[in-house]
């Protein structure tokens, strides 16, 4: 602690003893004189209150024996309760799971969604599955994966199978098969309509769900609580604050007491025990739950229940010295005496407690300013123990930062007041320096010479860096460590005002990791976060000290170049080839070798911008016009790039919308067969009408929608929308006729995928070959093994699939013959100049024998000539589509062109 005094030469004083109660005793001779003339009427009070102790001690066993009783049924009725509250769970599934069997088979989309209302309700519950009769989990968290989860060999599948009624069962503690977690299952059966076993269904209750519940029982500091099953194996147990070795689950470890009233069958009992734990004394009362075999255990210490008692006793004790003393007096003047000794040793007791036992460090000095006593905390927090230090003058703690002027003014203040308080700087033993939150006080005599001083500290030394911790957080990304936004925005706003002064430039580089995105979703964020680390490490090792480096969020991140040469795009340029170059190449994320390129958006001070937010926007803008001319490259700020970027803006928000306006509808091309020249497939293309920009080519709006998360939704319209229009023509007559979707990367990713497709075939009532499902060769190729899943799980349903675009991508035929594909898309690139570049001529010769070696057939996008058909036609290609044909036609025109074109054709 710090004491603002200048340095003093006088001499240490001696240190000073505190003055102790003892002292203020009363002769020997008058108390042996006292003692003798009162020890008979002492004996007779001391035998009185022992019997009173002893009376007392009787009625505390007998409150604490009741209150393990009262603690036992509490928590019996809160333990059944809960059981009934999952039994209750558990009957309203098995009663929605026999209605449906009552009308037909099970409906497992209805029975997740029934599970998932009730986990809502019951959020503790770890799992709630239903089993068939052979005991395979059919629904449930975790059982609808693809992987087939056997509970036929747990004890409550078969209690259920093999029980003549339907009670609730409940198990032993057993490893959940899911997670491993120790658990209890509680189950029912569910039956068929005639009364056969159909299957049952289990809740898995951690055992911590009993563990919560017993910690609401209080049972004093050192009891305990525990649940056991009928064999009195360990269920869960609190032990409050108690530290005792934990008994594993299952175990039996109990006192003899109990297993013996447990072994007559009693079904609840109190009695007193050595608890095998610790050894510890302690009144026990157990009971057994009516709603399931469980046994509640309650045990309250003795050094709990005895506490009130000894407190007593300890009065009893004292008021037998009170006594003594009164007996000692011998009247009523010695009587006022005692009093006013005793209450004289009683506060220099209390004031010599408070001063040992205060948090703060307090030292009292002389009117020399000298140290004549100092409490505990005043040792530990400088390290000086009290008898090294009583005698030494306060000017030893003062630490070196402290200056004259300092220690002058807390003089002024103390001899003005005779108070001051404030932070101040101290010294320990070893030198260490350290603030502190400091009081001093000026005690005078009744004259009002001042006598000592009090100093009091707390030492602030975390609390300092808990809020330089918090303020670092404020301003500074917590992965990164780098500035964030308001962070960037100050500097930034400083870095501007010593432009304008020193009539310099300044760059501002906004920098977004190409396809990020991708590696996050696919191998995790942590991965992704540690690309981030190395992306800041790297753009911090390329800039100067004075300039900023700082990131948004995401893999959004900013430098920002100062006092560049006017007009600063030398530099920028620079400096953004050496962020391509350094961010482009490799990054070993744990056992992961990443690749991500940065696309950079350049602004400039005067010229884009004169303010933070300004040159914010205008290097995002271009950043995105470096993103859209091919990524991994820099692009600087232009006046013609606000258009464009408006444009998308307006773009992302007509899309949110588009679908409730119905701005969106399909126009459907036809797919002809070459042998019998029927129309067998249209496909479906997307078209916005945007009330203000009109129709919005596909190539624009695509894009869009798929970096706005947008295509998902969209893409379920699209093929909802086309199955509803292939369902009418069907019923008008073409009953072979399927329509083609185009698909989505983000469609892809999605596990569910297959299951929409099932359903959306359902609600308009069609097969699986009613659809074709296109995706290009990068999706297909991006992740093969996802992909052949995928594609597995459609062709089950008979979906038909195709590669779009086939020969302007980058495929393993190696991965291509893996999947179940019906079909390849020959590029319109290759069939626009077939009769004239023999190179195109080749390439499609190839495909198509390729395709038909495989066993796939061949559709040749872009035939506008009838040259280009015969050509095909001679190569053996199957199908066709094209302008020669028909141009992308709305419903009604495509409906009218099938019905024209299979009259023709019959003819």
């Amino acid at each position: 602690m710090a004491v603002p005094l200048p340095t003093s030469t006088s001499a240490p004083v001696a240190p000073q003893a505190r003055p102790a109660a003892a002292d203020l005793r009363l002769p020997r001779r008058l108390q042996w004189g006292l003692l003798l003339a009162v020890l008979a009427p002492t004996l007779l009070l001391l035998a009185l209150a022992t019997y009173s102790l002893h009376q007392s001690r009787q009625q505390y066993e007998d409150r604490a024996v009741l209150l393990t009783q009262n603690l036992a049924g509490a928590l019996d009725r809160s333990v059944s309760a809960n059981v009934e509250k999952i039994d209750l769970m558990l009957s309203s599934l098995v009663d929605h799971l026999e209605r449906q069997l009552a009308t037909g088979p099970l409906d497992l989309d209805a029975a997740e969604g029934h599970i998932q209302s009730q986990m809502v309700l019951r959020a503790r519950i770890e799992g709630l599955r239903v089993a068939d009769a052979q005991g395979r989990g059919i629904a449930g968290p975790g059982l609808r994966t693809g992987t087939v989860t056997d509970f036929s060999d747990r004890a409550w599948f078969i209690a259920q199978r093999d029980a003549a009624d339907s009670l609730l069962h409940m198990s032993q503690p057993l490893r959940s098969k899911l997670n491993g977690h120790w658990i209890v299952s509680f189950s029912r059966r569910y039956r068929h309509p005639d009364g056969r076993f159909a299957g049952a269904v289990s809740a898995a209750v951690p055992l911590t769900y009993f563990s919560a519940q017993l910690q609401g029982i209080d049972a004093g500091p050192h009891g305990m609580v525990s649940l056991r099953d009928p064999q009195l194996g360990l269920i869960a147990r609190h032990n409050g604050g108690l530290a005792a070795a934990d008994e594993a689950v299952g175990t039996q470890q109990v006192s003899v007491e109990l297993r013996t009233l447990v072994t007559l069958g009693r079904a609840q009992a109190t009695y007193r025990a050595l608890s095998p734990l610790d050894g510890a004394p302690r009144i026990f009362s157990y009971r057994r739950l009516s709603v399931v075999p469980l046994v509640v255990v309650v045990g309250i210490n003795s050094a709990d229940y005895l506490q009130g008692w000894q407190a007593e006793a300890r009065h009893m004790a004292a008021l037998g010295g009170l006594i003594l003393l009164l007996a000692l007096t011998g009247g009523a003047l010695l009587w006022r005496m005692l009093r006013a000794h005793q209450r004289a040793r009683q506060r220099i007791e209390l004031l010599a407690n408070v001063f040992d036992s205060a948090g703060a460090a307090i030292m009292v000095s002389d009117y020399t300013h000298h140290i004549i006593d100092v409490n505990p905390a005043f040792s530990r927090q400088t390290g000086y123990s009290a008898q090294a230090i009583i005698g030494q003058h306060i000017a030893v703690f003062n630490a070196a930062r402290v200056r004259r002027s300092d220690m002058a003014a807390v003089e002024a203040t103390l001899a003005a007041d005779g108070l001051w308080r404030g932070e101040y700087w101290c010294r320990a033993s070893d030198g260490r320096e350290y603030p502190a939150l400091l009081s001093i006080s000026v005690l005078r005599d009744a004259d009002g010479q001042p006598t000592n001083r009090i100093f009091s500290a707390i030492d602030i030394t975390e609390s300092k860096r808990a809020q330089e911790e918090i303020r670092h957080l404020a301003l500074h990304d917590a992965l990164t460590q780098l500035p964030n936004r308001e962070n960037l925005l100050g500097r930034l706003t400083q870095a501007l005002a010593a432009a304008r002064r020193d009539s310099l430039g300044l760059a501002m580089l906004f920098i977004d990791m190409d396809r990020f995105k991708t590696i996050n979703d696919t191998l995790g964020h942590h991965v992704g976060d540690g690309l981030l680390v190395q992306v800041g490490q790297r753009l911090r090792a390329l800039v100067r000290d004075g300039d900023i480096v700082a990131r948004l969020g995401g893999d959004e991140f900013v430098v920002v170049l100062t006092q560049c040469a006017l007009p600063g795009d030398r530099a920028a340029t620079a400096v953004a080839r050496k962020i391509t170059a350094a961010l482009g190449q490799p990054y070993q994320v744990a056992q992961h070798l990443l690749r991500s390129t940065p696309s950079i958006g350049v602004s400039l001070f005067p010229a884009d911008g004169e303010d933070p937010s300004t040159l914010m926007r205008h290097a995002d803008t271009a950043m995105y016009q470096a993103k859209a001319k091919g990524r991994n490259g820099h692009q600087f700020y232009t006046a013609a790039m606000n258009q464009a970027s408006s444009e998308r803006l307006a773009l992302e928000a007509g899309l949110h919308t588009a679908i409730e306006r119905g701005e969106l509808h399909l126009h459907f091309q036809p797919q002809v067969d070459l042998p019998s020249g029927q129309v067998v497939c249209l496909e479906a293309l997307l078209r916005w009408r945007h009330p203000t920009l009109g129709n919005v080519p596909p190539l624009k709006f695509i894009p869009v929608a798929e970096d706005t998360g947008l295509i998902e939704p969209i893409g379920d319209w699209v093929m909802d929308q086309a199955l509803a229009q292939l369902a009418l023509w069907r019923a008008d007559g073409l009953p072979r006729l399927r329509v083609a979707v185009n698909l989505s990367a983000q469609q892809m990713r999605d596990d569910r995928f297959a299951l929409r497709v099932a359903q959306a075939l359902a609600r308009h009532q069609l097969p699986g070959d009613a659809l074709e499902l296109e995706i290009t060769e990068s999706v297909a190729m991006h992740d093969p093994t996802r992909t052949a899943v995928l594609l597995r799980q459609l062709r089950q349903q008979g979906v038909a699939l195709a590669i779009d675009d086939f020969g302007t991508g980058h495929s393993s035929l190696a991965y291509l013959k893996q999947l179940p594909l019906s079909c390849l898309k020959l590029d319109r690139s290759f069939v626009m100049d077939i009769e004239h570049d023999p190179n195109d001529a080749a390439i499609c010769t190839a495909t198509i024998q390729m395709a038909h070696s495989l066993g796939l057939g061949v559709v040749a996008e872009g035939v506008e000539t009838a040259a280009q058909l015969e050509f095909l036609r001679r190569l053996g290609c199957d199908v066709v589509q094209g302008y020669h044909f028909s141009r992308p036609l709305p419903p009604d025109e495509a409906g009218q062109f099938l019905h024209e074109h299979a009259a023709a054709a019959t003819a």
